[in-house]
Formats: C-alpha cells, structure tokens, sequence
C-alpha cells in the first residue's frame, strides 16, 4: 500500500544507540562499527565521501549491500561517452564503508557551459547499512557538499528500484514521488503460486495454446522487442491511454540496449507460438534483484494471454537462479493506468512508493533564476537543440 515501510530493505532501529552497533561485514570483512556518537545528529556525523576507481573493488562493496542492477558497472559503463562518465561513490564512517551510490557525471566539453550545467546524475538514491532513514539523509547532506565543493551546478537521483522514503526536509532537493511493483521472491515457489491463482487460467490458457518460452542469445532479439513494443503502443493508444516514449529511462536508446545486452546485465525472454514471436520481456539482473525494463507483445500474443504467461515463466525461472526481489517496474500517472495496477498486483507483486528528486543550481542564485524561466520555456526545437549541446541526447 503507498506509505508502508519497504519490504526491500528493513527499517534500522535507532532507538538503542547508546550501546555500539555491530553492522553487516563491509569489504573489510570486519564488522562495520558504527558509535553511538556517530549516529546521534547529523552535526557529529564523521562522514567522508571517496570515489572508487577499481571497478572489481566496486563489485565487491556491492556484495555488502542489498544494491540495484543501476550500481552495477555493467549497467553504467554501457552509458559512458565523450560528456558522460560512470561515477561510483563510497560513504565511510571510521573507515569503513556504510554506503554507496553510483551514476554518470554529465558535463559538456564547453568550460563555459560547465557553470550552467555540470550534472551529477543517479539513477537511485544511496544504498546504506540496513536502509537507515537518517543515514541515507546524512549521506545526501555530504553528497552535497561534495557536490559544491567540486563545482556541479546539480544533482538528480531518480527512483528506479528504490522504495525508501528519503526525508528531504530543509535540503535543497524538488522531490519526485512514484510508485514501483515489487514482488518479494524469498518464500518457496508454491507460496508463490498461491499469489497468482487468479493469473492461472491465463497460463494454462497460453499452455494450451501451444506458447513456449525462451530466453534470447543473440543481439537481433531486440529487433523483435522493439517491433513488439510498437505494437504494444498501438493497442494501448487504441484504448485511450496517453501517449508515452517506451525508452522511459533516461540517457536509454537502442544503441545503449545493445550494450547492455551485450554486457549481460540486461536478459532478453520471449515466448513463441511455433516459429513466430509474440512477446519479449527485457529484465535487468543483478546479485538477487532484477528490474522489468520492457515487455512488448502484439494483438495475437494478447489474445493467446502471453502477457500473463511470460511474467509466470520469469517468475518461476528467477527463483530458480535464487532472485529475492523481482520488480515488476511502474505504472504512467494517468487514469488509464488501473488495469496495469490490476494486473501486477495480481502476481503478489505490492505497490512501493519510490522517492527521488533534483536540486537547483548548487552555485550561484542568479542560474536558479535562468534555470526556472528555461524549465517554463515551450518544449519546442530550440529547446531540444540546447539540451543536445549542453549534455547530449536523452537529457533528464
């Protein structure tokens, strides 16, 4: 339901801090001690923010953390051009890391433009010890300092796979609120089907029908995805939904799909019906969560309920690989969405606010001025023009 605690990450209790907390093991493979002192207030939070620059350190600091497929470099690193590189950043306390946050650092070639734009981009909130509400708000007060203190004019986190209510109060952030659908995959696989018995006549359905699933080896399955995500737009448009870009994720296009497909942190699945496709479902998977990115499917696969079917092989196939979290992604904003609402929660998956958020210009009052009159700017050519030349395409 909106506003219940996150059932991802479980609340950390701070109410008995005059004894020293003994955290999970960092990289360290000493106990991460954290003093009473330390979390007390903010104030005397002893933070220090270091960037990692050995991308197999990183991946073994994400071991430590329950972090998104978004933290991993074979994510990031498919995103890296000549104006937008992969920045990874620690949070330590006493040495040791306590948290993490990983993303691109946006800035065009032009020095002059940097004082306009020099943005450093998230596509989640940090990760930190045992998902502390204040903790993650102690590191958001340090990332901007850093920020600051290395001349970025913003910061933007987006909300993909992180249900954590960040307490944003007397920061400097606009928050974004949405919501996610997440479905807890740590109980046994007939726990599991128990959630779905109203999605079983579908699969049976579909069974019936002769569909079979697959996972996709080859780079020409996203040919198919797009072709069916087309179609998919075209039977939503045809009942009233509003129109929508289906490369929803920013700085995400096809030449970007491809990398990350090639990277394997993106999957490809599909279902046929003999020889002909009818539906491919794209997941980003990493440690134990993996991330709906896309599922197209065409007028036939609707009628034969590949919708249904597909999302119950992935299911079943992610508990298999010993998945904990499968995030079924969210849902447009508009009315039309309750049948998308419907049919996510109908396989146990639950509803999960998602928080995020953007600065104002960290420099200078006088830019916050020309940044509010350009955000209220007609969204017409010019306008793309400049956001082309200030970071290139797919600006956020």
């Amino acid at each position: 339901m909106p506003g219940s605690s996150p059932i991802l990450l479980p609340s950390f209790d701070l109410t008995n801090l005059k004894k020293v907390q003994k955290l999970p093991a960092g990289i360290d493979d000493h106990p991460v001690i954290v003093p009473a002192a330390v979390l007390d207030e903010a104030s005397n939070l002893r933070l220090e923010i270091r960037e990692e620059a050995l991308l197999h350190k990183w991946e073994e600091h994400l071991n430590s953390f329950s972090a998104t497929p978004f933290f991993a470099p074979s994510w990031l690193e498919c995103f890296r051009t000549r104006n937008r590189t992969p920045i990874y950043l620690r949070f330590l306390s006493g040495g040791k890391t306590i948290g993490l946050i990983a993303g691109l650092r946006n800035e065009p070639s032009n020095p002059l433009l940097k004082k306009f734009v020099k943005i450093l981009f998230f596509y989640s909130g940090p990760v930190v010890v045992d998902a502390d509400r204040d903790l993650t708000r102690f590191c958001l007060e340090k990332l901007i300092s850093y920020a600051g203190e290395n001349e970025y004019t913003h910061i933007k986190l987006e909300s993909w796979d992180f249900p954590c209510a960040m307490n944003l109060e007397g920061l400097p952030f606009k928050p974004c609120i949405r919501s996610e659908y997440i479905l807890d995959m740590r109980p046994d696989l007939a726990e599991l089907e128990k959630k779905m018995k109203n999605r079983m006549r579908d699969v049976r359905a579909a069974e019936k029908h002769g569909l079979t699933f697959h996972e996709g080896n080859s780079p020409e399955i996203l040919d198919d995805l797009l072709a069916l995500l087309e179609a998919t737009k075209s039977i939503r448009l045809s009942k009233n939904y509003q129109t929508y870009s289906y490369f929803y994720i920013s700085y995400l296009d096809k030449d970007t799909l491809v990398k990350l497909f090639k990277s394997r942190i993106v999957r490809a699945f599909y279902l046929k019906k003999q020889d002909e496709i009818l539906s491919v479902a794209l997941d980003a998977v990493h440690n134990k969560r993996a991330y709906g990115l896309f599922i197209g499917t065409n007028q036939m696969g609707y009628q034969l309920k590949a919708n249904a079917f597909i999302h119950f092989k992935l299911i079943q196939k992610f508990k298999n690989e010993g998945i904990e979290f499968y995030n079924l992604g969210g849902v447009p904003s508009d009315p039309s969405s309750k049948g998308l609402v419907f049919f996510k929660t109908s396989f146990g998956a639950r509803e999960q606010v998602c928080a995020g958020g953007r600065t104002h210009h960290l420099q200078s009052r006088f830019f916050n001025y020309l940044t509010d009159a350009y955000s209220r700017f007609p969204d017409l050519k010019i306008k793309k023009i400049i956001k082309k030349k200030l970071v290139g395409r797919n600006y956020a």
